[in-house]
């Protein structure tokens, strides 16, 4: 818990500097953003090491192969980074290279996810 407040703190004061030196410098505005775009993201993987550490617990309890986990993990990580990068795209006024990292973010989780669906189709054949 104490991480996320830390983390919404630091994005909170980081957005309101950015406002502020906005208007004079906006080249220094977007800098900041990354900055403390790229912290908040170093503060969310000391909670995400613990988040994958129970999902095997839970995988393992479960019996799952960890072909059918990892790519939904892998998927659901390339759906937060592409989010991040995305907005940070719109906030340089760069929408269309935003829709280009949307679309390939979109892609790559496709592809990390075909072994999954090669899996389940296969299982679906078999019973019929």
């Amino acid at each position: 818990m104490e991480l996320v407040i830390r983390a919404v703190l630091l994005g909170l004061v980081g957005s309101v500097i950015c406002l502020v030196i906005r208007r004079e410098s906006p080249e220094m505005s977007l800098i900041l953003a990354l900055t403390v775009a790229v912290l908040v993201v170093v503060l969310a993987v000391d909670v995400l090491e613990t988040v994958l550490a129970f999902a095997e617990t839970l995988r393992a309890a479960a019996g799952l192969s960890p072909a059918v986990v990892r790519p939904v993990l892998g998927t659901v990580g390339i759906g937060i980074l592409t989010r991040l990068a995305t907005d940070i795209c719109k906030d340089a006024g760069q929408s269309a290279i935003a829709s280009a990292v949307e679309l390939m973010g979109t892609v790559a989780a496709i592809y990390i996810a075909l072994p999954l669906m090669q899996t389940v189709f296969e299982m679906i054949g078999g019973l019929l």
